[in-house]
């Protein structure tokens, strides 16, 4: 039994080497900035590592081929021991793909910049509503920083997409406007779904504001992602006028200039016809 709790954990700690994208997250750095106040992050850094090791513990001996596993030769005890660290075979149409009716959503609630807003977004409205006297002003910082975690997604549209993906979104008869308009409204739809308890205007003014600067590094540089991981992107330049961004017209949106959010819809309509029209003229090479 030793050798078989071996290769489970060494599987374990090589798809754990996997998840170093957070190291190019818009969340992360802004949680090191944060963490110079630890009572306030401390929370948020166990959540994030949480969601870092369930990939990795939840089947760590799913990449090893089957026809691997049956030449080891193991006790029908032992194999079925493995079983618990095999992903199962799901028969049929996956629930997730009747249930979300795009591409896009079915790939967006597959990462993990999804899954840490959505757990974010429960526990801060569970946080609102069992607050009596909470400061209204922290409401919208809330709803902001779910949309700080879905912020990299917005830079790196089509980063779960992979390079055949990409090439086939290029070479569609579609306008490169629309394309990335069916590519940012799930994304939206989605600050606007887990931002309801909370405020979701300045919500999605913030994230009208990360998508019209996250086109440029979506078109012109954009990075492979895979399932369940943290979305890599770029922070020092577009990451950072992101955050920026999205927090200042944010924060404006909640406390009453509502011109902020025409302003950040034309932004994000502008951007769309800009890099829509470089995205038909990419480079294949390049893409």
């Amino acid at each position: 039994m030793r050798p078989l709790l071996v290769a489970v954990g060494r599987a374990a700690w090589r798809e754990a080497r996997t998840l170093n994208s957070i190291q190019g997250n818009n969340f992360f750095y802004f949680a090191l900035l944060l963490s110079l106040q630890p009572e306030a992050m401390g929370f948020v850094w166990l959540l994030v590592g949480l969601l870092l090791m369930f990939p990795a513990l939840l089947a760590p001996l799913a990449k090893i081929p089957a026809l691997r596993l049956q030449l080891w030769p193991l006790e029908k005890r032992s194999t079925q021991f493995l079983q618990i660290f095999a992903r199962p075979d799901l028969p049929g149409t996956p629930w997730l793909w009747r249930v979300l009716p795009t591409l896009e959503l079915r790939q967006y609630v597959r990462s993990l910049d999804f899954a840490l807003a959505g757990v974010f977004a429960v526990l801060a409205s569970l946080f609102r509503f069992f607050t009596p006297e909470l400061d209204p002003e922290a409401i919208p910082i809330l709803s902001l920083l779910v949309v700080l975690m879905l912020s990299t997604l917005a830079q790196n549209l089509f980063a779960l997409d992979g390079r055949a993906g990409r090439l086939r979104w290029r070479l569609s008869p579609a306008p490169g406007w629309r394309i990335l308009a069916r590519k940012g409204l799930p994304l939206l739809l989605l600050t606007a779904v887990l931002t309801l308890p909370l405020s979701p205007l300045p919500a999605v003014t913030g994230m009208l504001a990360a998508l019209a600067i996250g086109h440029h590094f979506s078109v012109q540089t954009p990075l492979d992602a895979a399932p369940w991981r943290f979305t890599a992107g770029q922070f020092f330049p577009y990451g950072l006028l992101q955050v920026f961004a999205l927090f200042s017209s944010g924060i404006a949106v909640a406390r009453g200039e509502l011109i902020y959010f025409p302003l950040a819809l034309v932004a994000w309509a502008v951007s769309l016809f800009v890099y829509g029209r470089a995205l038909e003229s990419a480079s294949l090479e390049k893409l």
